[in-house]
């Protein structure tokens, strides 16, 4: 992971199995906000930073955590330690951006 010459962003350097299940803890993510009422939901935008290897700012990189977390918490199998090592790497991202 490094960090981007955004102030205050980082780039996420993620497995292709890690981006994988980022990619489905947003969608299902993204689909249950829709759900709920939303119009557009960060997931979306979250999706594109992925798939473009672009940065991500603090609250982005929260949205993601928590999408993980709960995308984690009844994962397939194959997705469980892929999952762990993405939610320790944007864990670790959130801390550097916090400075903690």
């Amino acid at each position: 992971m490094t960090t981007s010459a955004h102030e205050g962003s980082t780039t996420l350097d993620l497995s292709r199995k890690g981006a994988w299940v980022a990619h489905a803890a947003l969608v299902r993510s993204g689909r249950e906000a829709t759900e709920a009422g939303e119009t557009q939901p960060v997931e979306r935008r979250l999706l594109e930073k992925i798939e473009d290897d672009e940065p991500f700012d603090a609250a982005e990189l929260s949205a993601l955590r928590d999408a993980l977390v709960s995308y984690l918490g009844d994962a397939p199998v194959r997705d469980r330690a892929p999952g762990r090592d993405v939610l320790r790497t944007v864990t670790a991202a959130i801390g550097r951006a916090s400075g903690v």
